[in-house]
């Protein structure tokens, strides 16, 4: 005898449809969509939370701002004498004459009476 006799029979199956994995899969992909947006949202105020801070940052910059010294040479005076003179206490003076002539812009150190030099800021 036929197992099944008739054709709403062969659609009674049990069917090989695994609707629970199919849930779990969505629930995966909603996760991980969940996740990447909050990665996004996360790096978003992050970056907006810098921009912020650099520019609130500058906002102080004139007001902490140092006028710049100048010292005019005089006869006889070398770049050494003036270093130690205007260095900060503490500090080599050679580090202080390179930091002078970066300033300034010189090659050598050689100065002549009447030059106008620039002093590092501290």
């Amino acid at each position: 005898m036929l197992k099944y006799s008739s054709y709403q029979s062969i659609y009674e199956q049990p069917s090989f449809r695994r609707p629970v994995e199919r849930r779990l899969h969505m629930s995966a992909f909603l996760k991980s969509r969940l996740s990447k947006i909050a990665v996004l949202l996360l790096i978003l105020s992050i970056t907006c939370t810098g921009m912020v801070q650099a520019f609130a940052a500058s906002a102080d910059g004139p007001e902490t701002v140092v006028p710049a010294e100048y010292v005019v040479v005089m006869p006889g005076d070398t770049l050494w004498e003036i270093a130690v003179a205007h260095k900060p206490q503490g500090q080599d003076t050679r580090v202080y004459i390179q930091k002078l002539m970066r300033t300034n812009e010189m090659r050598t150190s050689s100065i002549q009476a009447g030059d106008t030099l620039m002093l590092p800021g501290k």
